[in-house]
């Protein structure tokens, strides 16, 4: 299994757990409280490990995260929507660039089978986005890619 697939089996798997997480009606009002329990061990997993980076593991709490909250506030017609194109961008430079085309998929079925779509052509504009989006998101992480490759020269 090559280290993209290994990435989106997991960033996919987190999608899934998030989505059983979402249905279940307890555990469905404390969504907010996951999401801020997950930004706060990232943060302490940053402070704590300096050195050693750990990139999918930073994916897939923010990507949990992030879907917690669009979810929690109103799905495709959520103010914090936006964040689903930052996450694209963060995961295109972070993992490999191939790996947002699958998330970028995974998000688009994740809102349409929640039922966050309100079932009007107006709340799918935002999933159309995906489409726009993640051709932006692979192509500016396989710049950054590229040139994070070369070898840095001295400017005099």
């Amino acid at each position: 299994m090559t280290k993209s697939a290994r990435h989106t089996l997991v960033l996919l798997t987190s999608l899934g757990v998030i989505f059983f997480f979402a249905s279940d009606q307890i555990l469905a009002n404390f969504t907010l409280q996951l999401s801020a329990a997950l930004v706060v061990i990232l943060i302490a997993i940053k402070h704590l490990n300096r050195r050693k980076p750990f990139h999918l593991l930073e994916t897939v709490i923010s990507t949990m995260a992030v879907v917690l909250v669009t979810g929690a506030t109103g799905g495709t017609s959520s103010p914090f929507f936006f964040l689903n194109h930052f996450l694209l961008f963060e995961i295109s430079y972070l993992l490999e660039p191939i790996t947002c085309l699958s998330l970028s998929l995974g998000l688009m079925v994740f809102y349409l089978i929640s039922g966050q779509t309100q079932g009007s052509a107006a709340s799918l504009v935002p999933l159309i986005s995906f489409i726009f989006m993640t051709p932006l998101a692979y192509l500016s992480g396989s710049l950054y890619k590229r040139l994070k490759k070369q070898p840095k020269e001295l400017i005099r």
